[in-house]
């Protein structure tokens, strides 16, 4: 039947409406098919050279007006003997994205691997493919790569490979402070990493406002990354500086710590602002050096008193996690967070009691301090105060996502 005799789509019931999407899918597969069949032939036939092209995948990017990519992978996909593919692209049951990752595949198989295997994993990945998208069939083809770099490779050479795993970051830092980062992990310090990310990275839940995670995935990944370096920073086991672990000296005109405002020169950071520095003191070991006009030092205070290992206990037990509205991340991705700050002028600032302290992870540790939301402690419950703009009342939000399942 052409297309001019077929119904109309919405003359369909729904029945014939999911079985002509299945089967014109088929059809596409078989047409491909088809065009891979007429690829093969004329790249045989050597019909590019004679009709004045470099070779046949410029051909086909000229005369069929696709893109050079594209024409590759399909000179790639019909000259390679790969007997189960194409019969199951034939018959409609994997599609040319299959066709694409399995021949990527087994294109790079090294000369150590027989034919024979190549032959059973074709079969694996030609199965997997006619029950899995293509995203699985590329993962799983990169497992099989990966066996074969290592098959490949003679005992001593791995034995090597894995004393001296090949890891680099390479970072710079912008005018403005921003750190630029990129690199690359051995396998096992990737998949390693991945499996920290991807919960860490998971968008947020749609909040009380019903509004969705606005981040991209770039950006979650972001603070993913963020959020396990500040894990990290507070490990016991962290290297000293200068013979003290993770101490901050700030430095602060006795103007600007009283008004609360103003940039502040943090060593090793440059200036932030004095809402920065709040935050990061939260849960660090910090000594105000306070100057006065003429640059002189007024105080160098002693460290300031962080939770205490019993008073993180209590509050791992009250909180038991990010008390973030929404916020699923659980104790050791929280660090307590002062409710009144203890940064006020002249130090009379909120103590470090359990009454006046609340988990918060990373990202919600941004957001108290510089996305205009407070905390507050009711009836022995964190319950957190949006700012003014996304809630004119202000209305408290509690945290549920830690909340037991209820029993009866």
């Amino acid at each position: 039947m052409s297309v001019d005799e077929m119904m109309p789509v919405w003359q369909l019931s729904d029945g014939e409406l999911t079985a002509g999407l299945l089967a014109v899918e088929r059809d596409l597969c078989r047409v491909y098919a088809r065009m891979l069949d007429l690829v093969g032939d004329i790249d045989r036939r050597g019909l590019s050279v004679e009709k004045g092209f470099r070779d046949t995948a410029t051909m086909l990017a000229l005369s069929l007006r696709v893109s050079k990519r594209e024409a590759s992978a399909r000179v790639a996909q019909a000259t390679a003997v790969l007997p189960l593919m194409r019969k199951a692209l034939e018959s409609g049951e994997i599609n040319r994205e299959h066709a694409h990752e399995i021949e990527h595949v087994l294109s790079q198989a090294p000369d150590s691997v027989s034919v024979e295997e190549v032959a059973a994993h074709e079969a694996t990945l030609v199965e997997l493919s006619q029950q899995a998208i293509p995203a699985t069939v590329r993962k799983v083809g990169r497992r099989v790569l990966g066996y074969w770099d290592v098959l490949d490779k003679k005992p001593e050479d791995r034995e090597r490979d894995l004393s001296r795993p090949h890891r680099e970051f390479r970072y710079s830092f912008t005018r403005d402070g921003r750190m630029k980062y990129s690199g690359e992990f051995d396998p096992e310090a990737g998949h390693f990493a991945e499996d920290m990310l991807i919960p860490l990275a998971k968008p947020d839940p749609v909040d009380v406002f019903g509004n969705r995670d606005s981040r991209t995935a770039a950006q979650r990944h972001g603070d993913a990354l963020a959020a396990i370096f500040d894990l990290a920073a507070r490990s016991p086991d962290l290297p000293v500086k200068a013979g003290e672990r993770a101490v901050v000296t700030v430095t602060i005109g006795l103007e600007e710590l009283e008004r609360r405002a103003g940039i502040v020169m943090l060593d090793g950071y440059g200036a932030l602002s004095v809402s920065q520095v709040r935050r990061m003191c939260c849960d660090a070991k910090a000594v105000p050096a306070v100057l006065n006009g003429a640059s002189e030092v007024l105080d160098l205070g002693r460290a300031v008193r962080t939770a205490t290992p019993a008073q993180r206990r209590a509050l791992i037990i009250r909180d038991r996690g990010c008390t973030g509205p929404g916020c699923s991340r659980g104790p050791k991705w929280a660090t307590p967070h002062h409710i009144v700050y203890w940064s006020d002028p002249g130090g009379v600032g909120g103590p470090t009691d359990i009454v006046n302290l609340g988990l918060a992870c990373e990202r919600h540790h941004h957001l108290l301090h510089h996305g205009g939301w407070d905390m507050r402690l009711r009836n022995g419950i964190i319950e957190w105060l949006p700012p003014a703009w996304l809630d004119p009342e202000r209305r408290p939000i509690r945290n549920t996502a830690h909340d037991p399942p209820h029993t009866e």
